[in-house]
């Protein structure tokens, strides 16, 4: 194999990798990298350099480029308090800064200085809520069945199976956390389809672990 011979493998081989990967940045990277390999392979592999491969390889990374500056500038732009900073961490890595900053725009912080009926059972709930801080207590019949903390969330069951609750949930004082409307959860989830899997895994396992 010539020395020319390896760009092109380079090339092929990097594209079929960006084929298999689901983040998006690196995704990017890869394609660019495949394309640098692509043109230097399409400069010297005949007597002249094929110009229409090498001129659409080149829009094809300016394309890429583009993309990852827009990344970069919507994650650069995203800013969070303490608390956020903290809940991005723990709770939500996998999505970008821009995607999580997004997702706590779609919801409102709630803190409450007294106990609070946050859910009450037989009634519709158009809500999901995820703990911050303090607890809350779900009742059901009269009797407490469980006590939720932190990294907790309420409303989900309502929120996967469209369902009617069937026990109130009690915020107790000094709670704090984050409230999503169901509308306003459902057209973030539009937005972000590559990050909608994210948020639905913690919320389906939230609700398993609590079944």
């Amino acid at each position: 194999m010539d020395w020319i011979s390896v760009f092109g493998n380079l090339s092929f081989v990097l594209t079929a990798i960006s084929f298999l990967m689901k983040d998006m940045i690196r995704l990017r990277l890869v394609a660019l990298l495949s394309g640098a390999f692509g043109i230097v392979f399409n400069t010297f592999v005949a007597e002249d350099p094929l110009w229409l491969v090498i001129f659409w390889l080149t829009i094809f990374m300016l394309i890429n480029l583009s993309m990852l500056a827009s990344t970069y500038l919507k994650n650069k732009s995203a800013k969070f308090s303490d608390d956020e900073k903290e809940l991005f961490a723990a709770l939500f890595p996998e999505l970008s800064p821009f995607e999580f900053f997004q997702l706590i725009r779609a919801g409102t912080w709630q803190r409450e200085s007294k106990e609070i009926l946050f859910i009450k059972a037989g009634n519709n709930n158009d809500k999901v809520a995820l703990i911050w801080q303090g607890k809350a207590r779900i009742i059901k019949k009269g009797a407490e069945i469980a006590e939720l903390r932190r990294g907790s969330f309420l409303g989900e069951l309502s929120y996967v199976k469209n369902s009617v609750p069937d026990a109130d949930v009690v915020l107790e004082p000094g709670c704090a956390l984050l409230v999503w409307k169901h509308e306003e959860l459902k057209r973030w989830l539009q937005s972000y389809r590559d990050a909608a899997p994210v948020l639905n895994q913690l919320l389906t396992s939230d609700l398993a672990a609590k079944l």
